[in-house]
């Protein structure tokens, strides 16, 4: 691995979870105006025709070949698919504070499954940095929390989120031999486009499609799904794809917990809210766990 790929695999990992933490203000509106099963409808089935867009202009090729492996299948169940069912049904069941905590947890099971399936084993100094993060995630949620009951189902479906996230990051590591980011991306959204729209059919039955037209009618609700499904969707896990072919699965988990951070810098400049001394502190320890993790790195052979 040359240095510039690797500095480059860094910079997309970054770049997608920056992309990831604006996100949030996009998923507000788009909450405000439509059913959260319909737009992640919607936000799939526009990002997979803007893949094949993309295909149809020639700027990418795919290698069917290549997407017999039931690995990149199994890859695209646990993200989007499962990881958005976990995390939407976990999220209203949780409290903000409780919630962050779990899902902080993802380099964890990230390093954990690293060390026993793809023999990429973290420095113990990679371990702390990363326990640093947490713990930094943590107060950020701590100090946020409004109050909201948690139930024992929310906590697991979280944890099923968790799993899945470490699953996606293994196995797009693992993939990434084989299949370029684009193949990985494009069945990702194929299964997303398909999953959705086949779950949200049968959840809400006749209001389907009277939904659908609904929210397509509302500008603020397009303008949201642009954001969602062409920058937060097709671009940020286009980079997040060929950041694992660059670097390690537990250096691109690590940026997953600069997503509060971006979401909390978001909403002081974008909507206005206040950000206490705290606050801050909490973010640039986030931020020096996350450097921690990329900087002290094993050598690889």
């Amino acid at each position: 691995m040359t240095k510039n790929k690797h500095l480059l695999g860094i910079l997309g990992a970054l770049l997608a979870n920056v992309i990831f933490g604006f996100s949030f203000i996009f998923s507000k509106t788009a909450l405000s105006v439509s059913h959260p099963l319909i737009i992640l409808a919607i936000r799939f089935t526009v990002a997979f025709l803007t893949l094949n867009l993309l295909l149809a202009l020639g700027l990418f090729k795919i290698n069917f070949k290549a997407l017999k492996s039931p690995w990149i299948w199994a890859l695209a169940f646990a993200q989007p698919l499962l990881y958005f069912i976990f995390e939407l049904y976990g999220l209203s069941l949780v409290s903000s504070a409780l919630s962050g905590v779990i899902i902080a947890l993802v380099p964890v099971a990230v390093m954990l499954l690293s060390t026993a399936f793809l023999k990429e084993k973290p420095t113990l100094l990679q371990w702390l940095f990363t326990l640093l993060s947490i713990i930094g995630v943590s107060l950020i949620s701590i100090i946020s929390n409004n109050g909201e009951r948690n139930y024992v189902l929310g906590i697991l479906l979280l944890v099923g989120a968790v799993i899945c996230a470490a699953v996606f990051n293994i196995l797009s590591r693992r993939q990434s031999a084989s299949c370029s980011a684009f193949e990985r991306t494009y069945v990702m959204f194929l299964v997303g486009c398909i999953g959705f729209n086949l779950i949200a059919l049968l959840t809400l039955k006749q209001n389907y499609f009277p939904l659908i037209v609904q929210s397509l009618s509302s500008a603020k609700f397009i303008i949201a799904i642009i954001y969602l499904a062409i920058i937060s969707s097709v671009l940020a896990f286009l980079l997040y794809n060929f950041a694992t072919s660059h670097i390690t699965a537990v250096q691109a988990s690590s940026f997953s917990n600069i997503i509060p951070v971006v979401t909390v810098i978001a909403g002081v400049i974008i909507l206005k809210e206040k950000m206490t001394v705290l606050g801050f502190i909490l973010c640039g320890i986030i931020i020096l766990g996350v450097w921690g993790v990329n900087k002290f790195i094993k050598k690889q052979k």
